[in-house]
């Protein structure tokens, strides 16, 4: 397989895994914004301002809007065709990526990757304020999720499906490691003036934003709290959107894709090398510590994934990996 090639089958599984993460993040925190409301560190600028901060762009943000509020923030990170992390741009690159692969991905991949782009050009902020954005989030998962159904159902598990699979996982291990550090990261700056019940309200949130919160449930019942949301988080074995899932699913992947007539040994040391020491981070985590030393783990966490992707990339592809 061309590296250029491989380039872009990791790359259709990043760039659908942050659209959807981006849009489960809006979704929840636009709908959840009234229930945080109630003094004056939870006011609308500040909670968009941390919502973009969770996505990573906030400098970006910054540079290219004057005033924080919810029109700009949600234009910022839904239709900015300047902005390469918006959830048009993730939308029409990976487009971009299946028009030029349609040679070896499934021909209905193509129509629903196309008709998404279609789609996505029609809209704009007013149709989504006029129809309430929670129907465009949820049509935009739907869209998502109906790609990854088919790909699930028609690709064979050779290395097209492994490349797509990578990326995702990849993806989602650093989504899920981002929206922790954020309210860590808010935890740590407020923790002395927030009562209890808004620490709740922020793990209710943490948890929906991964759709996580019916799962979590099912192990913890009502007992929301911070130390058990973060284990769940990070080292559930059979929640998807846990950081062990990913990285175990990103691990399976790479060695699926090494012993299909490659020899890649040295990615694969590294790969697993990197992944155990995600895993011994993720076990660190869960042995007591403070928010502090969680914070400064999940920072660990987040550079490891870096250096996986770079691992991935010095192996497979032409050009250096560009963090997006």
């Amino acid at each position: 397989m061309m590296n250029r090639t491989a380039e872009s089958l990791f790359w259709i599984g990043r760039y659908l895994e942050r659209v959807e993460n981006h849009t489960r993040l809006m979704d929840v925190n636009y709908h959840m914004r009234h229930e945080l409301k109630g003094n004056d560190r939870d006011e609308p600028e500040y909670m968009w301002e941390r919502l973009v901060a969770a996505i990573g762009d906030i400098s970006l943000f910054k540079q290219q809007y004057h005033m924080v509020k919810e029109t700009s923030v949600l234009h910022f990170l839904m239709f900015d065709r300047s902005h390469n992390n918006s959830i048009f741009s993730c939308i029409r690159q990976a487009r971009q990526n299946i028009r030029s692969l349609r040679q070896l991905l499934p021909g209905e991949l193509w129509e629903i990757a196309n008709a998404f782009y279609l789609w996505i050009s029609e809209q704009d902020m007013e149709k989504v304020m006029l129809r309430s954005p929670h129907s465009f989030y949820q049509r935009v998962r739907e869209w998502v999720a109906l790609f990854n159904g088919v790909a699930d159902s028609t690709m064979i598990r050779e290395r097209e499906w492994h490349f797509i699979q990578s990326g995702k996982h990849l993806e989602r291990a650093e989504n899920t490691l981002r929206v922790l550090q954020s309210v860590y990261t808010t935890l740590n700056r407020e923790g002395s003036v927030l009562t209890s019940s808004d620490i709740y309200n922020r793990m209710i949130i943490l948890l929906k934003s991964v759709s996580g919160y019916e799962a979590f449930r099912k192990f913890y019942a009502d007992e929301v709290i911070c130390s058990k949301v973060t284990k769940f988080m990070m080292l559930n074995t059979g929640f998807p959107r846990s950081v062990m899932f990913a990285a175990t699913s990103l691990g399976a992947s790479l060695t699926a894709i090494q012993s299909q007539d490659y020899q890649f040994e040295s990615l694969l040391n590294e790969s697993k090398a990197i992944t155990e020491e995600l895993r011994e981070t993720l076990t660190r985590c869960n042995n007591g510590l403070s928010q502090r030393d969680i914070l400064e783990e999940i920072g660990s966490m987040l550079l490891l994934c870096d250096q996986l992707g770079y691992a991935i990339s010095k192996t497979f592809f032409q050009e250096e990996f560009v963090e997006a």
